[in-house]
């Protein structure tokens, strides 16, 4: 008789898979503002948010399986696993770092996922089974994508050698368990950790198309109108390198306070997956209206002072609470001019992003409230952050007790 697993072995590795997902939506969200390919940068916003849903699916079915205490979740399967995630953390270059993820951690997860299903006790555990077949055919996508990318990228060629030495490490840390559940699955837990620091960032990276204004002074599109074919494409212009700033800023909140709530992880990843669409969608209406990437200057005004922050909270009340209110101003705006002058065509596109920008100014609000509950001092200096870095630049901003009263 074929072998099945229990209802604690299915805890052990569900715990285990929940780590992974967590630490690989991390590893796109810290490297998303230092990534050079742009489309790279987009599937990361649309990644780090499914990989944030599969760590959430999993710990729903946790507690199900009678696993209620913390103790089994976000396992991590040994601290030669950590090392090897840290490995690839740590790895320079968009290469090295695409094939560390999708031919390395990917591959290995989805393996493993396959031989739980193919050893799970049916229909007993049809839950399970439901759940790890979405998320290794979504896995699956993820790398089927890499590839395609990875082939495409500058060459290297140490790169060979470099995911040779990287499955040779993992057979070595992760080998398959007695029965064949596939790798991560050992017994025991990891006890190693290792923090995803960054340095001080004057700037997110940009490839050799965009010309970055250097002083803020010479940034000249709140001088132009929706309601000019030239005007929409300064505009959208700036609007596309600004949807790619927050792609980055969410994910380095992912990445740099892993101890924040689950849900308000799972918001800042279903952000930086907006994001990411809204970047495709500007860029491809940019493009219809005859428009291109780096056809004007642009500003990273406000990063370094953003991504910077050692609060999640100031960052939020920044980001969300000020640039994303002032979006929403302007999209409102832009949406009354592109009807006035007939454009559908952009009024549709722009309301399905006003649509994502509330919501996303309602995060800010939301977290702020939730986290200084209890702290007035720490609610005082997050909401007086943005007043201090915005001094002169007459942002639209949102008066966080009208927003928190409007709910």
């Amino acid at each position: 008789m074929t072998e099945t697993l229990s209802v604690q072995r299915n805890l052990e590795l569900l715990g285990r898979y929940q780590y992974l997902e967590i630490q690989m939506m991390e590893l796109m969200g810290s490297w998303a503002c230092t990534i050079l390919d742009p489309e790279i940068k987009i599937a990361f916003g649309r990644q780090m948010y499914q990989d944030a849903v599969h760590a959430d699916l999993l710990g729903k079915r946790i507690p199900e399986l009678k696993g209620r205490s913390a103790h089994f979740h976000a396992i991590p399967p040994s601290d030669g696993v950590v090392r090897l995630i840290e490995r690839v953390w740590k790895a320079e270059g968009d290469l090295k770092r695409m094939v560390g993820l999708y031919r390395i951690l990917k591959p290995a997860l989805i393996e493993a996922y396959r031989s739980h299903i193919a050893m799970a006790e049916l229909p007993a555990d049809e839950p399970t089974v439901y759940i790890l077949r979405h998320i290794a055919d979504e896995e699956r996508d993820h790398c089927t994508w890499a590839e395609k990318v990875i082939s495409r990228l500058p060459a290297d060629p140490l790169t060979g050698e470099w995911e040779r030495d990287l499955a040779r490490e993992l057979r070595e840390v992760a080998p398959a368990a007695s029965g064949g559940v596939g790798p991560f699955t050992g017994a025991g837990r990891g006890t190693y950790a290792f923090t995803k620091v960054h340095g001080y960032s004057l700037l997110p990276v940009r490839d050799s198309r965009w010309d970055i204004i250097a002083d803020p002074g010479e940034f000249t599109e709140k001088n132009w109108s929706f309601d000019t074919q030239e005007g929409k494409q300064h505009l959208l212009h700036d609007l596309l390198n600004s949807e790619f700033i927050t792609v980055e800023r969410m994910g380095r909140i992912l990445a740099d306070f892993p101890g924040i709530p689950w849900q308000m992880k799972l918001d800042m990843a279903r952000q930086a997956w907006d994001e990411a669409r809204h970047a495709e969608i500007v860029q491809r209406r940019l493009e219809e209206l005859g428009g291109r990437v780096g056809m004007f200057k642009t500003s990273c005004w406000g990063w370094e002072q953003d991504v910077n922050r050692p609060d999640p909270l100031e960052r939020l009340a920044l980001s969300n609470m000020t640039f994303e209110s002032e979006s929403c101003k302007h999209l409102r705006d832009w949406i009354k001019k592109a009807k006035e002058g007939g454009d559908e065509r952009s009024v549709q596109l722009l309301d399905f992003l006003l649509a994502d920008e509330v919501n996303h100014v309602l995060y800010g609000v939301h977290w702020i409230d939730e986290l200084t509950r209890d702290d007035p001092e720490r609610r005082k200096r997050v909401l007086a952050y943005p007043k201090g870095v915005l001094e002169g630049q007459h942002p639209v901003g949102v008066r966080f007790d009208e927003t928190t009263n409007a709910r």
